[in-house]
């Protein structure tokens, strides 16, 4: 029961702050369109090589990364759980062939996604918004949907809160990247004929445009 109100808590926070779809309210500060110029490109200077291949992108929002994911990947599915938000997203991004919009919770049972079938899964500001106990599951999920060989990114906010964008709460998690590193170091899975995977650490740093901008070192 705990676990269901938390993501009641999670999703009425975003359908009320999703009211104006426009990237300052999404991203819960009003001067991030000007930074998002900045930031977007080293965010996706970051990844892997994921030319033609297969592509997860999960907390997708309005479509600030679908757009740029769309044009290198081969197929690329974009969730979000706001109903409002992904049809945002299709209005902006549904001219690519290549990309399938999803509207879904992460958590959920019910989401299917073959294991086995993406080469990188791609999330900016997820599992922040996500208790302890469900980044430890949807971790465990992402590791099974990722083929061998394949990478998971994800950014978050860390350590504490230093946005300006008022709200009458926020139900946000502000962890230290330690913990997160726990969590997927932990995650493994073994094929049928026995072999064992698990996930190696790629990289961690922070986000330089915030820094630059904001003097901000708690994007991770």
């Amino acid at each position: 029961m705990a676990a269901q109100k938390e993501r009641e808590v999670q999703k009425n926070y975003w359908i009320e702050h999703s009211a104006d779809l426009t990237v300052e309210a999404m991203m819960l500060d009003s001067k991030e369109s000007d930074l998002d110029k900045e930031e977007r490109p080293e965010v996706l200077s970051l990844l892997p090589s994921y030319e033609r291949k297969s592509v997860l992108e999960l907390g997708a929002g309005i479509g600030r990364f679908t757009r740029e994911l769309a044009q290198q990947a081969g197929q690329l599915i974009a969730l979000d759980f706001i109903d409002n938000v992904i049809k945002k997203n299709e209005e902006v991004n549904g001219h690519y062939k290549n990309v399938k919009f999803m509207c879904a919770d992460v958590t959920s049972p019910d989401l299917k996604i073959a294991d086995e079938s993406v080469d990188l899964i791609f999330s900016n500001w997820l599992l922040m918004y996500l208790s302890d106990n469900h980044v430890e599951k949807v971790a465990e999920r992402m590791v099974k949907w990722l083929k061998v060989g394949g990478y998971i990114f994800f950014r978050e906010y860390c350590f504490h809160l230093s946005r300006d964008s008022k709200r009458k709460h926020n139900p946000t998690h502000y962890r230290e990247p330690r913990f997160y590193t726990k969590v997927f170091r932990q995650c493994h899975i073994v094929d049928g004929s026995g072999n064992s995977f698990e996930l190696s650490l790629v990289g961690c740093k922070c986000i330089g445009a915030y820094v630059r901008n904001k003097k901000n070192q708690n994007q991770a």
